[in-house]
């Protein structure tokens, strides 16, 4: 389990250290985020666990910083509040709120802010973690069980373990979130640029296409997320197709530095640098983000014409000699 004892301002700044000096107030935000999400366990509450952070325990915390918690519910829990309280308590948070947010969307979802005192000072007296809970049919292929460690916490006994998707359900679904135009992350909500968080998603979807083996559940499971959000967002006409069509474009236009592809470059291009403070495994740039498109273009090519295998190539010379033939564009040659 998580040694709470053990979490000091020292602790912090060592492994900031240790992370290539990442912001120290982001380490924070990890570690109490992984609190939380330890405290979910400690209440028996019966959810899956998605989304960035769970690419943490996955990856052993080795690619990007995640500071949210997200879980699907599959029906309502008896007295969530005064369980969720309860984690408050005994995880070290001062307290939890309920955030109401104005939607057209037919999801239930609940979002609350966990507030703690930050040992690493900031401008505010209080900084918070997001919980955010979707009531949903569970709709991945194959769910596991991660023992919630990371290098970013100090640890005491056995860890406690949390079911998560395995990497081929988390690809399929990130597939449908890094579709601006359609299923995915838009690039504004109101007037706040959204572009860093569908780089997020673009980031994942990279590093996951290195490690995914079972085409099988990535189809699948894109399939039933593409039509889960097109029925929520009340999307009519759209299909699985157009998100494929959608993920393509949106991949060609930062392939191409926005020449080519239906995109909004300059938002994309702003995401890439701001993404960067996130990524502390590596430095992040326009370079890495276009071979990252590559993949995502291709896995989107893998689903449409319904391919049975994954082809990862390990070493440039492999493709050095190909030719992208007409009607593509030849500013990828």
């Amino acid at each position: 389990m998580i040694n709470q004892k053990e979490i000091s301002r020292e602790w912090l700044i060592q492994i900031s250290k240790d992370k290539r000096n990442v912001d120290k107030i982001l380490v924070e935000k990890v570690i109490r985020a992984l609190l939380l999400l330890e405290g979910l366990v400690k209440q028996k509450l019966p959810f899956v666990f998605k989304g960035g952070t769970a690419l943490m325990l996955h990856f052993n915390s080795t690619k990007r910083l995640s500071i949210d918690i997200d879980i699907l519910l599959a029906g309502e829990v008896n007295d969530l509040a005064s369980k969720l309280d309860a984690i408050a308590k005994e995880q070290g948070f001062l307290r939890k709120e309920l955030q109401h947010r104005a939607t057209q969307s037919k999801i239930k979802k609940e979002h609350y802010k966990f507030f703690y005192t930050p040992l690493h000072k900031t401008q505010n007296d209080e900084e918070y973690v997001l919980l955010d809970i979707l009531f949903e049919k569970i709709n991945y292929s194959k769910i596991i069980s991660l023992p919630i460690q990371s290098t970013f916490v100090p640890t005491v006994g056995n860890p406690l373990n949390v079911e998560v998707p395995c990497l081929e359900d988390i690809l399929g679904d990130k597939l449908t979130a890094y579709a601006p135009n359609t299923t995915g992350i838009p690039y504004f909500k109101k007037e706040d640029s959204m572009s860093m968080e569908i780089i997020k998603q673009l980031y994942d979807i990279g590093n996951l296409l290195d490690t995914v083996r079972d085409a099988g559940i990535i189809k699948e499971t894109f399939q039933r997320f593409a039509k889960t959000e097109i029925a929520y967002r009340n999307s009519g006409g759209i299909t699985a197709t157009d998100v494929l069509e959608d993920i393509y474009q949106t991949s060609l236009c930062i392939v191409t530095r926005g020449k080519d592809g239906s995109g909004n470059f300059e938002e994309l291009k702003n995401g890439i640098r701001r993404a960067g403070g996130f990524i502390f495994s590596e430095n992040y740039y326009m370079e890495k983000a276009i071979t990252h498109a590559s993949k995502a273009a291709y896995l989107s090519a893998l689903i449409k014409y319904n391919a049975s295998t994954i082809q990862q190539f390990k070493d440039p010379g492999q493709i050095k000699n190909w030719m992208i033939a007409e009607p593509l564009s030849n500013k990828l040659n």
